[in-house]
């Protein structure tokens, strides 16, 4: 979702680039233009309040999405974030459970030994 809102940002942006390139050539038209003629002028003045209307409209657009996209960007920290915990706190439960192991292991360990030692001590008296 958040990528998909940085494209559309990025489509809002190249349309507005447009825009004022079509706003930039009438307005240069106008000033290479000495005699005008009236209908020229009147189309020109028409396309230029369509291109001001396309632009406002444009802008609206790209604060909506600039605005989506900052929410999704916040989901997505968020949600890494929340899987960085879930990675911590299974790490140190596996952690958990190998300390366990180990210290059970340790436990059963020494008393194997003494019997062992038991045995081997009985053997050199003998």
């Amino acid at each position: 979702m958040h990528r998909l809102a940085q494209w559309e940002l990025m489509e809002c942006n190249a349309k507005e680039h447009e825009l004022q390139e079509r706003q930039r050539r009438i307005i240069e038209g106008f000033n290479d233009a000495n005699g005008v003629p009236p209908l020229a002028a009147q189309t020109a003045g028409q396309n230029l309040r369509t291109a001001s209307v396309e632009q406002g409209v444009l802008a609206k657009a790209k604060e909506r999405i600039a605005s989506h996209a900052m929410s999704e960007a916040r989901k997505l920290k968020q949600v890494l974030r929340m899987a960085g915990t879930a990675a911590q706190q299974a790490f140190r439960e596996r952690e958990q459970r190998v300390l366990e192991e180990i210290t059970e292991a340790a436990a059963k360990r020494p008393s194997g030994r003494m019997q062992g030692n038991e045995t081997g001590s009985a053997s050199e008296g003998a």
